[in-house]
C-alpha cells in the first residue's frame, strides 16, 4: 500500500501546489501565445522534471541521516508554508514575459521559476517523508500535467478573463490542511 500512497500523495500535492502557480500561468500563456499547446506542455514538464529530480535525490540523502518523526514535522511545516505561500503570493497571469518567447525560453523560464518554488518545496518535503522516493517524480508528473493541462484548456477557453485568486486560495487552504495532516500523523503515530 505504501507505493500507491506515495504516488497518489505526490500527484495530489503537486496538483494543489501548481494551481494558480506562476509556472502554471506561464505554461498556459506560452501555450496561448505560441499556439503550440502540446509542445509547450511537454517543454514545461521537462523543466519541472529537471528542477524537481534534484529535490528527490536531496530528500532521499537527507532522510537517511535524521529521525523520521523530526523529518515529518519539518516536512509538515514546509507544506503549511507552501499553503500560505499559495494564498499570500500575488502571482498574476500577466507576470513577466511577452508572446515572442520560443520553446527554449519556455523551458528556461519554467526551470528557473521552479527552482526554490513552492512546488519544489512540496516535492522536497515528500522526498523527506516517503519511503519510496522513486514514485514521487511519476506522481508529481501526473499532478503537474493535470494542473497545467487544465490551466492551458481554461486559459485557451477564456483567454485572460480567468479569475485565479479564488482558485489559488482554495489550493492554499488544501495544502495547509495536507501539512496539518502530516504533522498530526507524525506527532501522534
Amino acid at each position: 500500500m505504501e507505493p500507491i500512497y506515495a504516488f497518489v500523495n505526490s500527484a495530489v500535492a503537486v496538483f494543489l501546489a501548481e494551481i494558480g502557480d506562476k509556472t502554471m500561468l506561464s505554461t498556459a500563456l506560452f501555450a496561448i501565445n505560441t499556439r503550440k499547446y502540446t509542445l509547450v506542455l511537454l517543454t514545461s514538464l521537462l523543466a519541472f522534471l529537471t528542477a524537481n529530480s534534484i529535490c528527490v535525490v536531496a530528500g532521499e540523502v537527507i532522510r537517511g541521516y535524521f529521525d523520521l518523526k523530526l523529518i515529518q514535522v519539518v516536512a509538515a511545516a514546509l507544506l503549511i508554508s507552501a499553503g500560505f505561500w499559495i494564498i499570500l503570493s500575488g502571482e498574476s497571469a500577466s507576470s513577466g514575459f511577452n508572446s515572442k518567447f520560443n520553446l527554449l525560453a519556455c523551458f528556461t523560464t519554467i526551470l528557473l521559476m521552479e527552482m526554490g518554488d513552492k512546488t519544489q518545496l512540496v516535492v522536497f518535503s515528500l522526498a523527506l517523508i516517503q519511503s519510496t522516493p522513486y514514485l514521487i517524480i511519476p506522481g508529481g508528473i501526473l499532478g503537474y500535467l493535470a494542473t497545467n493541462t487544465i490551466g492551458i484548456l481554461l486559459a485557451r477557453a477564456t483567454s485572460s478573463r480567468l479569475e485565479w485568486c479564488f482558485i489559488r486560495r482554495v489550493a492554499g487552504v488544501l495544502m495547509i490542511a495536507l501539512g496539518i495532516l502530516v504533522a498530526f500523523n507524525a506527532l501522534l503515530l
